[in-house]
């Protein structure tokens, strides 16, 4: 999901720069790593300008990304065809494929699956199974998939991962500073 305003950043997060990659560099590589059935990036068409994309990547453009998160979450479920969505945001540089494939266990056609921080949050990214594909297709406002989520804890299956720093998620000018001193 590379299609938001970054207004908490007031910088446009998807080419922000962390140890030699944009953001967006990092998630299309971390993706790139994983035996995935599909990858699509929903992004807006202002940020897709002058992009060099692997083309074994779907891209979709999100015309409607100010009405918040959950047109991403749509446009990317419309358009997947697995048995299952992982959702990976732009902005958790630190994101890597030991943790991603730390949740591969979990999926099932019936499962949410999420990383927990170390206070037991929830936190992206996040695979919701098939089952939920009617439900993430009317999804509306800034939240995404949350909603979604949270009227299913049945199908909640929280991981701890080895490193919770990892789940760290960038939105603001302190927290990339942060990022960049090595504060986290």
């Amino acid at each position: 999901m590379a299609s938001g305003k970054s207004s908490r950043m007031g910088v446009n997060k998807l080419f922000l720069d962390y140890q030699g990659k944009t953001f967006l560099e990092h998630s299309l590589s971390l993706s790139s790593e994983i035996s995935f059935f599909e990858r699509i990036l929903v992004i807006s068409p202002e940020n897709l300008h002058g992009l060099k994309l692997p083309k074994d990547l779907k891209i979709i453009q999100n015309l409607e990304a100010e009405k918040g998160q959950s047109t991403s979450v749509r446009l990317g479920t419309k358009a997947a065809s697995g048995g299952g969505y992982l959702y990976l945001t732009v902005d958790q540089p630190l994101l890597n494929r030991t943790l991603i494939e730390s949740l591969l266990p979990a999926y099932s056609k019936e499962a949410i699956v999420f990383p927990v921080d170390k206070m037991l949050a929830p936190c992206s990214p996040i695979f919701f199974g098939n089952k939920f594909r009617t439900e993430l297709l009317k999804v509306t406002g800034k939240n995404g998939g949350r909603a979604v989520r949270n009227r299913h804890p049945e199908a909640w299956h929280k991981i701890q991962v080895a490193d919770p720093q990892r789940l760290i998620d960038i939105d603001t000018p302190t927290d990339y500073i942060k990022l960049v001193n090595q504060n986290f």
